[in-house]
């Protein structure tokens, strides 16, 4: 089985290398950004963190588990809700289209969760083709399926789930199942499934029903079968690898951040960087603070978390 290795750096003055080496794939991973409801404006660690990833990181990908944009409220008018993706668009798609920097998303519950959020979703995405080489698009921008290709030929499969509620229902499921069997997923040399809610809980402020996905066993035991290296999500704000059963989770964090379940005091906000080896199935993560770009120290993360439908078990690498 292919390896995806976490690797994070200690020193907490250390930033991720300027530039990845020609033959990894480097993926900024970028999630809940997002303001208070309706907002048009992004928080100011957003601007300072997508100038270290366009100026200092330069990836090959950037990819988010959601919450774009400030929906999620039912008194919002359609004309706020299309203001929230134009301000996406300016202030977050369209720097990173200028640097040639593709991006791949999950929608999240602030982005989604309505019929009114999903209708205008759907219409601002469907302007813009899924960033790679589309499997299967039939449900984008909902879920949908993509590799990406590195220069020797490699590839990446990605896997998008529509969890911006706690219901991954069993034709979900079913469709993730067919994805995985897919001849271009079991040729690629990494494999990631995206979702917005977590399988387990994290945050003290998310650690409730509602907050992470039902019939979760069910879903890990689809990506367990499918040998998928990672589950990606995001909507607790609590940047967390870990392991969950048999299936290793990455809980991406946010801009804005909550603390632990049970560790009080320990919110702050994150973005990572995969520097991924497509070819022996591993990679490197570097996790900075998003304030400062401080390095994240691993060893100052709880060591477990019991959370609901945990417990999740930090781990330092994926294998």
């Amino acid at each position: 089985m292919r390896r995806l290795v976490l690797l994070l750096p200690l020193l907490l003055s250390a930033t991720p290398a300027p530039s990845a080496a020609p033959d990894l794939m480097r993926v900024a991973v970028l999630s809940d950004f997002n303001g208070s409801y309706g907002s048009l404006t992004y928080p100011p660690d957003l601007k300072s963190t997508l100038d270290r990833i366009i100026n200092t990181w330069k990836p090959d990908l950037v990819l988010s588990a959601g919450d774009l944009i400030a929906g999620q409220k039912a008194s919002l008018t359609d004309a706020n809700v299309r203001g929230m993706w134009a301000a996406f668009g300016r202030e977050v798609r369209a720097p990173l289209a200028q640097a040639a920097i593709p991006f791949v998303f999950a929608l999240g519950n602030h982005d989604a969760s309505l019929t009114r959020d999903r209708r205008e979703a759907a219409a601002y995405w469907k302007q813009f083709a899924p960033a790679g080489t589309v499997v299967d698009a039939a449900q984008y921008p909902f879920r949908y399926s993509l590799t990406r290709t590195d220069r020797a030929g490699r590839t990446l499969f990605l896997a998008v789930l529509d969890a911006s509620g706690p219901g991954v229902d069993a034709a979900q499921r079913a469709w993730l199942a067919a994805q995985l069997g897919t001849p271009q997923a079991r040729a690629a040399g990494v494999r990631l499934v995206v979702g917005h809610l977590p399988l387990a809980g994290v945050s003290e402020g998310k650690n409730r029903p509602g907050e992470v996905i039902a019939q979760a066993a069910a879903l890990r035991e689809v990506m367990e079968r499918g040998r998928v290296l990672a589950y990606v999500s995001g909507h607790h704000a609590a940047y967390y690898p870990a392991r969950l059963g048999r299936l290793n989770v990455l809980n991406s964090g946010g801009i804005g951040g909550r603390d632990y379940v049970g560790f009080p005091g320990t919110a702050r906000s994150v973005v990572s960087v995969l520097d991924i080896d497509l070819q022996a199935g591993s990679a490197r993560l570097s996790a900075v603070d998003a304030g400062t770009g401080a390095a994240i120290d691993p060893t100052k993360l709880p060591a477990q978390i019991n959370g609901l439908g945990g417990p999740l078990l930090r781990v330092n690498e994926f294998r």
